[in-house]
């Protein structure tokens, strides 16, 4: 009961976050969704830079809580690593959103609608970028 209401808790933060990074991405403040974003990370005891030189079972388990998967911690990581690959120049972006795609599919179904469609939208947008990687929208750019 404990771990449910924590991970509730944190979704509904996480949120808010997305909310507000995705408002910022969209406003060509990348720098700043990234300073949001670790703010939020910092709480929940993820280390981002961690994140992004982890990979496989390494990463997996930073990404835990109480030993299970934790899907607060993954939504942040794979936002991050989404910010990072916008940042990023051929072909370090094109790995970074397709680390980032791999950990927002395995966040599975949240309960809060408004986060569970911004994950898919996510990961719509993340496709799109993998089926036309050399379109002016994938990496570096903002669209």
């Amino acid at each position: 009961m404990e771990r449910r209401d924590y991970l509730l808790r944190m979704l509904e933060e996480l949120g808010r976050v997305v909310a507000r990074v995705r408002e910022l991405v969209t406003g060509q403040s990348v720098a700043a969704a990234v300073d949001e974003l670790e703010r939020a990370a910092s709480h929940a005891g993820v280390t981002l830079p961690l994140v992004r030189a982890l990979a496989g079972d390494g990463l997996a388990a930073v990404l835990t809580t109480a030993g299970r998967p934790d899907p607060a911690k993954y939504l942040l990581a794979a936002e991050y690593l989404y910010l990072e690959a916008l940042r990023a120049t051929p072909p370090e972006d094109a790995a970074l959103f397709g680390r980032a795609h791999q950990l927002y599919r395995a966040i599975g179904p949240l309960r809060d609608p408004a986060l569970q469609a911004a994950v898919a939208d996510r990961i719509a947008d993340l496709e799109r970028r993998a089926a036309t990687p050399h379109s002016p929208t994938s990496g570096g750019t903002i669209r």
